[in-house]
């Protein structure tokens, strides 16, 4: 029975017989996937994206009719999630060889977590820039084109209202800035066009959706554009003296393994499969910080209760994070009385207007650490080696210090709003799914893995393009920095 993927996607094995030349060859099918190979492709290269999960859904779950049914969007995601591991240094020595226990999930599919994420696309400070080589300017115009191309909605300035408008939302903002909370209307990546004269908006933003409305999808085959290769899995690649020579792939369709080869490689997995596909493959790195400064935000989240509920919700409210205050908080809701589960992380939450509680997330910056690193370690699983690593991560006083700082500042919050905090929890490393680092940048080989547009200082044809090559993770969501430095870097690479 013919399938939607036969029209969609390309056989590994028709592209490894190398009968037309591959220009690029992307890993990773996310946010940094994409936006780069739609850029490559315009400027005429022949594009391949491999991704090793199955094509499942053609836009974010929120933009299906399966957004409000909880009893189908868990399964969706247990039919492509996958365990990872952060270990603390002493736990990981207590364990010994034992096999490390998973405690953090990750997706692996078509769109990767663009397909679940939350929506809020703030940017990056210009303090977040810091300990960076490249400053809030040189991202800037990135940010702009992105915004365009994702139909960011509730920029302040911007051609797209807020996705979320209420009076009660816009006089709680107002009694937050009198309070000296800096608060806004959150910014999100959800089309908020009118619906009109034959336009209809796009919904949330992901990946796969702009993939396919790019035009540029096409089979393989002798003409540019991008090819998909689903369910490929990049097992190592194969180095030369100064480049990668080719890229050792298994179909898990068939269980067949074959060697792609390209003019150019661009690693777009994510930060932990980027750093575990360059450290599996033994890549030469002068620097030795290959695998170290893995970092991951710091991650409040809670449950407040309001006094009696919105005249007029719902409200999706962002609160500014300062120099001084290095983190942001989201606010959500009305809702009946709930609480967070992995799967509220990565689907759209229904506000209720009669519900009473508003959830919270706040998002912090820890201190990025040498010692916090990502260690190769065989674990158990479904064939893949995916998921053969473990997160060493120790959080530092300093991490501490903010993170008592991010629960404190909430009963403030709610009592402006009229509410009062029932419950909140710090939560463990790697749970806000916020992940950089492990290949990071520097501006000589001494001094990263990658040069600032994420080029491997050892290899002429080797890109990181996601968060792998990240100094440090700022105070807001990834999703819009990593669409954005992608796109920097794909127009580098051209």
């Amino acid at each position: 029975m013919a399938t939607l993927e036969s029209i969609l996607e390309s056989d590994l094995a028709d592209v490894a017989k190398g009968d037309h030349p591959i220009d690029v060859l992307i890993i990773g099918s996310g946010a940094a996937g994409v936006t780069s190979a739609i850029q490559l492709a315009r400027e005429g290269k022949r594009v391949v994206i491999l991704e090793a999960g199955p094509f499942l859904l053609t836009s974010h779950v929120g933009s299906t009719p399966f957004r409000s049914r909880e009893d189908i969007v868990p399964q969706i995601h247990q039919k492509v999630v996958y365990r990872s591991s952060w270990k603390t240094a002493s736990d990981l020595e207590d364990l010994g060889d034992e096999e490390a226990p998973g405690n953090n999930n990750a997706w692996s599919l078509v769109g990767g977590r663009t397909v679940f994420w939350g929506g809020c696309t703030p940017r990056f400070t210009s303090w977040d820039f810091d300990d960076w080589p490249i400053s809030l300017g040189d991202v800037e115009p990135y940010y702009e084109r992105v915004e365009a191309m994702m139909h960011v909605s509730g920029q302040p300035g911007g051609d797209q209202p807020a996705f979320f408008q209420s009076k009660s939302q816009d006089e709680l903002i107002d009694k937050l800035n009198t309070a000296e909370i800096a608060a806004r209307r959150a910014t999100l990546g959800v089309d908020t066009d009118d619906v009109r004269n034959g336009h209809i908006s796009r919904g949330f933003d992901s990946s796969v959706a702009r993939l396919l409305r790019s035009g540029n999808l096409i089979p393989w085959g002798d003409k540019a554009g991008i090819s998909l290769v689903a369910q490929a899995e990049a097992l190592r690649l194969i180095k030369g003296d100064k480049a990668i020579e080719g890229v050792e792939v298994l179909d898990r369709r068939t269980g067949d393994t074959h060697v792609l080869h390209a003019t150019q490689v661009v690693l777009a997995g994510s930060a932990l499969q980027s750093t575990r596909l360059a450290m599996v493959s033994e890549l030469n790195d002068p620097s030795g910080m290959m695998g170290h400064y893995v970092n991951d935000h710091l991650f409040v989240q809670g449950v407040m209760k309001l006094d009696k509920p919105l005249e007029e919700g719902p409200l999706y409210i962002f609160l500014e994070p300062t120099p001084e205050r290095p983190y942001h908080v989201q606010l959500q809701g009305p809702f009946n009385e709930t609480w967070y589960s992995p799967y509220h992380a990565t689907v759209w939450l229904e506000p209720d207007p009669e519900g009473v509680y508003v959830l919270f997330y706040v998002f912090g910056v820890g201190t990025v650490e040498h010692g916090n690193r990502l260690e190769l370690r065989k674990r158990k699983g479904d064939g893949s080696v995916m998921n053969d690593y473990v997160v060493v991560y120790d959080r530092s006083e300093q991490d501490i210090e903010v993170l008592q700082q991010m629960r404190d500042c909430m009963p403030a919050a709610a009592k402006v709003m009229g509410a009062e905090v029932v419950k909140d929890q710090i939560n463990n490393p790697g749970e806000a799914l916020h992940e950089i680092g492990g290949l990071r940048m520097g501006t000589t080989e001494s001094e990263g893995v990658t040069d600032t547009y994420g080029k491997f200082w050892r290899y002429d044809n080797l890109w990181a393009a996601d968060a792998s090559s990240w100094p440090s993770q700022g105070t807001a969501n990834s999703y819009l920095t990593i669409a954005s430095l992608a796109l920097r870097q794909a127009e580098k690479a051209e």
